[in-house]
């Protein structure tokens, strides 16, 4: 009994203890997430950066990938983002953030027009099938 009861108050206390350090994190699972956004405006902006830092806080090992067409390039544009530090931030992190050529050739966007961190996919569409195909979670981001 004696055991018992020391067992359950070194498990008690090791919870508490990990739960004080990372209060906010759910889970160290490998998550993996494909997050759509085709908002262009600066809010919206802000929003996805705030719903990948939210993701990223429960599950610190999550595997992000936001796909960015229609109005939703200007995030990776770099004349049109208001986040760019705080991508290339996240970027450091393993988010990635994909931008579609479609909407790329549409708008007569480069490679080059975009911000550094930036992966071109061909198509936001295909790109957002194909994660999803492999297991990946999908999410409208922002709104």
């Amino acid at each position: 009994m004696k055991y018992l009861f020391t067992c359950i108050l070194i498990l008690t206390t090791t919870l508490l203890s990990n739960a004080q350090q990372n209060p906010g994190i759910v889970d160290n699972k490998v998550h993996k997430i494909v997050m759509q956004f085709t908002m262009g405006d600066s809010l919206e902006q802000v929003a996805i950066i705030g719903q990948v830092g939210n993701i990223l806080a429960a599950w610190p090992r999550a595997k992000i990938e936001v796909v960015c067409h229609s109005s939703g390039l200007d995030l990776l544009t770099l004349t049109k983002s208001k986040v760019g530090k705080t991508v290339a931030g996240l970027s450091t992190q393993g988010v990635i953030f994909a931008a579609c050529n479609n909407t790329m050739r549409k708008r007569n966007l480069k490679k080059e027009d975009m911000l550094p961190v930036s992966v071109v996919v061909p198509s936001a569409m295909i790109e957002l099938v194909r994660k999803q195909e492999e297991g990946w979670a999908y999410l409208k981001g922002a709104h």
